[in-house]
Protein backbone atom coordinates (compact mmCIF):
# COMPACT_ATOMS: atom_id res chain seq x y z
CA UNK A 1 0.00 0.00 0.00
CA UNK A 2 1.79 3.19 -1.13
CA UNK A 3 1.84 6.37 0.95
CA UNK A 4 -0.57 9.16 0.18
CA UNK A 5 1.36 11.89 -1.66
CA UNK A 6 0.61 14.40 1.13
CA UNK A 7 3.26 12.91 3.43
CA UNK A 8 6.03 12.55 0.85
CA UNK A 9 8.60 15.26 0.25
CA UNK A 10 8.07 19.00 0.41
CA UNK A 11 5.26 20.84 -1.30
CA UNK A 12 6.65 22.25 -4.55
CA UNK A 13 5.19 25.75 -3.97
CA UNK A 14 6.41 25.93 -0.35
CA UNK A 15 8.15 29.32 -0.74
CA UNK A 16 5.13 30.88 -2.43
CA UNK A 17 2.87 29.42 0.26
CA UNK A 18 5.06 30.94 2.97
CA UNK A 19 4.96 34.36 1.30
CA UNK A 20 1.20 34.11 0.82
CA UNK A 21 0.78 33.19 4.47
CA UNK A 22 2.88 36.21 5.51
CA UNK A 23 0.70 38.51 3.38
CA UNK A 24 -2.49 37.06 4.90
CA UNK A 25 -1.10 37.43 8.44
CA UNK A 26 -0.11 41.06 7.77
CA UNK A 27 -3.53 41.89 6.29
CA UNK A 28 -5.31 40.12 9.16
CA UNK A 29 -3.07 41.94 11.66
CA UNK A 30 -3.90 45.32 10.11
CA UNK A 31 -7.63 44.54 10.24
CA UNK A 32 -7.41 43.46 13.90
CA UNK A 33 -5.37 46.57 14.76
CA UNK A 34 -7.95 48.76 12.98
CA UNK A 35 -10.76 47.09 14.96
CA UNK A 36 -8.78 47.57 18.17
CA UNK A 37 -8.34 51.29 17.46
CA UNK A 38 -12.04 51.57 16.60
CA UNK A 39 -13.02 49.85 19.87
CA UNK A 40 -10.84 52.00 22.14
CA UNK A 41 -11.53 55.26 20.30
CA UNK A 42 -14.39 56.31 22.56
CA UNK A 43 -13.35 54.50 25.74
CA UNK A 44 -12.56 56.40 28.90
CA UNK A 45 -9.15 56.15 30.56
CA UNK A 46 -10.29 53.59 33.17
CA UNK A 47 -12.05 51.40 30.60
CA UNK A 48 -8.94 51.46 28.37
CA UNK A 49 -6.80 50.29 31.30
CA UNK A 50 -9.15 47.35 32.00
CA UNK A 51 -9.30 46.50 28.29
CA UNK A 52 -5.48 46.53 28.05
CA UNK A 53 -5.17 44.30 31.15
CA UNK A 54 -7.57 41.83 29.54
CA UNK A 55 -5.50 41.84 26.34
CA UNK A 56 -2.26 41.28 28.31
CA UNK A 57 -3.82 38.41 30.28
CA UNK A 58 -5.14 36.88 27.05
CA UNK A 59 -1.67 37.09 25.49
CA UNK A 60 0.00 35.53 28.52
CA UNK A 61 -2.62 32.75 28.57
CA UNK A 62 -1.99 32.08 24.88
CA UNK A 63 1.77 31.85 25.43
CA UNK A 64 1.31 29.47 28.38
CA UNK A 65 -1.01 27.32 26.24
CA UNK A 66 1.52 27.21 23.37
CA UNK A 67 4.37 26.21 25.70
CA UNK A 68 2.18 23.50 27.24
CA UNK A 69 1.35 22.19 23.77
CA UNK A 70 5.04 22.07 22.82
CA UNK A 71 5.87 20.21 26.05
CA UNK A 72 3.08 17.66 25.54
CA UNK A 73 4.21 17.12 21.94
CA UNK A 74 7.85 16.57 22.94
CA UNK A 75 6.82 14.05 25.62
CA UNK A 76 4.62 12.21 23.09
CA UNK A 77 7.44 12.13 20.54
CA UNK A 78 9.83 10.73 23.15
CA UNK A 79 7.32 8.03 24.17
CA UNK A 80 6.73 6.94 20.56
CA UNK A 81 10.48 6.88 19.74
CA UNK A 82 11.23 4.81 22.84
CA UNK A 83 8.42 2.33 22.22
CA UNK A 84 9.19 1.87 18.52
CA UNK A 85 12.95 1.80 19.12
CA UNK A 86 14.59 4.56 17.08
CA UNK A 87 16.30 7.93 17.41
CA UNK A 88 16.80 10.57 14.77
CA UNK A 89 19.25 13.43 14.31
CA UNK A 90 17.93 16.85 15.19
CA UNK A 91 20.03 19.27 13.21
CA UNK A 92 18.31 22.17 11.53
CA UNK A 93 16.74 20.08 8.78
CA UNK A 94 14.43 22.15 6.59
CA UNK A 95 10.92 20.79 6.15
CA UNK A 96 10.85 18.44 3.19
CA UNK A 97 14.46 17.32 3.59
CA UNK A 98 15.07 13.71 4.65
CA UNK A 99 15.98 13.36 8.32
CA UNK A 100 18.64 10.94 9.51
CA UNK A 101 18.01 7.94 11.75
CA UNK A 102 20.91 7.73 14.20
CA UNK A 103 20.01 4.62 16.21
CA UNK A 104 17.70 1.64 15.91
CA UNK A 105 17.17 -0.52 18.99
CA UNK A 106 17.35 -4.26 18.21
CA UNK A 107 14.09 -6.18 18.62
CA UNK A 108 11.79 -3.14 18.56
CA UNK A 109 9.18 -2.49 15.83
CA UNK A 110 11.37 -0.27 13.65
CA UNK A 111 14.21 -2.81 13.73
CA UNK A 112 11.79 -5.61 12.82
CA UNK A 113 10.49 -3.45 9.97
CA UNK A 114 13.99 -3.12 8.53
CA UNK A 115 14.97 0.41 9.57
CA UNK A 116 18.71 0.86 10.03
CA UNK A 117 20.98 3.53 11.47
CA UNK A 118 21.95 6.06 8.75
CA UNK A 119 18.68 5.58 6.86
CA UNK A 120 17.03 8.86 5.87
CA UNK A 121 13.28 9.13 6.30
CA UNK A 122 11.68 10.75 3.25
CA UNK A 123 8.73 12.57 4.75
CA UNK A 124 7.84 16.24 4.85
CA UNK A 125 8.61 16.51 8.57
CA UNK A 126 9.46 14.47 11.64
CA UNK A 127 5.94 15.13 12.98
CA UNK A 128 4.50 13.41 9.90
CA UNK A 129 6.35 10.23 10.87
CA UNK A 130 5.02 10.37 14.43
CA UNK A 131 1.50 11.14 13.23
CA UNK A 132 1.68 8.16 10.87
CA UNK A 133 2.84 5.87 13.69
CA UNK A 134 0.23 7.07 16.20
CA UNK A 135 -2.66 6.83 13.72
CA UNK A 136 -1.64 3.33 12.56
CA UNK A 137 -1.27 1.59 15.91
CA UNK A 138 -2.02 -2.11 15.55
CA UNK A 139 -1.69 -1.87 11.77
CA UNK A 140 0.98 -2.22 9.15
CA UNK A 141 2.31 0.94 7.53
CA UNK A 142 4.97 1.89 5.02
CA UNK A 143 7.79 4.38 5.51
CA UNK A 144 9.70 5.81 2.54
CA UNK A 145 13.45 5.90 3.18
CA UNK A 146 16.66 6.67 1.37
CA UNK A 147 19.32 4.01 1.94
CA UNK A 148 22.63 4.01 0.08
CA UNK A 149 21.19 6.61 -2.35
CA UNK A 150 18.27 4.29 -3.21
CA UNK A 151 14.67 5.09 -2.43
CA UNK A 152 12.88 2.16 -0.79
CA UNK A 153 9.91 1.60 1.49
CA UNK A 154 10.03 -0.41 4.65
CA UNK A 155 6.98 -2.13 6.07
CA UNK A 156 6.48 -1.64 9.81
CA UNK A 157 3.94 -3.42 12.00
CA UNK A 158 3.08 -0.64 14.46
CA UNK A 159 2.25 -2.04 17.91
CA UNK A 160 -0.31 -0.56 20.27
CA UNK A 161 1.56 2.10 22.20
CA UNK A 162 1.06 3.92 25.47
CA UNK A 163 0.85 7.57 24.42
CA UNK A 164 -1.84 9.10 26.62
CA UNK A 165 -0.70 12.68 26.03
CA UNK A 166 -1.26 12.34 22.28
CA UNK A 167 -4.99 12.67 23.03
CA UNK A 168 -4.53 16.19 24.41
CA UNK A 169 -2.05 17.40 21.78
CA UNK A 170 -3.20 19.33 18.75
CA UNK A 171 -0.29 17.97 16.70
CA UNK A 172 -1.36 14.33 16.99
Amino acid sequence: MPHPPSILLAYQWQTELLLGTAVVVIIFGLIVYGLYRLIIWRMGKGTKAVFHRCLVLSGISLLVFLFMEMTVSMITIHQVSRQLGFHYATPETPEGEPFLITKVIPGKAMDQGGLRANDEIRMRSVNDLYLLMIKNQGKETFIPILRDKKEIEIRVQVPQMKVPLAKVSFLF
